[in-house]
């Protein structure tokens, strides 16, 4: 039997992306948030209305043990990110393979660290797309008017609330999932999911990100781990790094 020409294992790799439960959790999330806030634009703004008080703004914002979970959830990404930088560094000067860990394993964990929460995130998104934070807008005291989320207008011209890159940051940690050995994969999976959930979660209480900026900003960050998978990990070759 003759296979049909540029399929691998009888599938190209978009058909195995499209059925990777990851690659489906990602579109969920992305896609189903997405048509949510667009169909009831109101919900982003009834979640943001709960944790803010016309007397005191977003009280979450000045709670110690709060503050204490945002400085978190910039520093365990960035100690992850260092190590993998340290690690491509030692590999590059080596000029060989390291014995505790493979080529590929440091080429999916770089790209899933760099391309999501940098480059599509901070640069492309919140670059580009002017949506307000909700403490700048006027339902929450600020100048500006709500936009829901996908605008490219909305008056923000920096930094601006969509998406989330903290919420992506922390689902970034997702990756160490598919590359950690098999009997402590479940745990890394617990542990990631209830980090990211409680760094979302403080992003909202403190009227920084919408509901919509947290969850697509998830989505796009797992929808990209799911990518890198299926054409990294998952070849039967990757090319070294040197």
């Amino acid at each position: 039997m003759t296979r049909s020409p540029g399929t691998g294992s009888g599938s190209t790799w978009a058909a195995r992306l499209v059925r990777e439960p990851a690659f489906i959790a990602a579109a969920i999330m992305t896609v189903g948030m997405s048509g949510l806030a667009l169909v009831y634009p109101h919900l982003d703004l009834d979640v943001a209305g709960k944790f803010y008080t016309p007397d005191q703004g977003f009280p979450v914002a000045k709670d110690t043990v709060a503050l204490l979970t945002r400085s978190l959830g910039r520093i365990i990404p960035g100690i992850a990110i260092a190590a993998v930088a340290v690690l491509a560094i030692i590999r590059l000067i080596a000029q060989a393979p390291l014995t505790y860990v493979k080529d590929r394993t440091l080429v999916f964990l770089a790209l899933c660290f760099s391309v999501a929460p940098g480059l599509i995130v901070n640069v492309l998104f919140k670059g580009y797309l002017g949506r307000p934070r909700p403490i700048a807008t006027q339902d929450f005291g600020g100048p500006l008017p709500f936009t829901p989320p996908w605008s490219w207008w909305g008056g923000c011209h920096a930094n601006c609330s969509f998406v989330s890159g903290e919420a992506s940051t922390a689902m970034m940690l997702m990756a160490l999932v598919f590359v950690a050995p098999v009997r402590f994969r479940m745990a890394i999976l617990i542990a990631v999911l209830i980090w990211t959930f409680n760094i979302c979660l403080n992003r909202v209480a403190f009227g920084a990100h919408y509901l919509s900026d947290v969850v697509i900003a998830c989505g796009l960050t797992l929808a990209c781990i799911a990518i890198f998978k299926v054409l990294v990990l998952d070849r039967p070759e990757t090319p070294p790094l040197a």
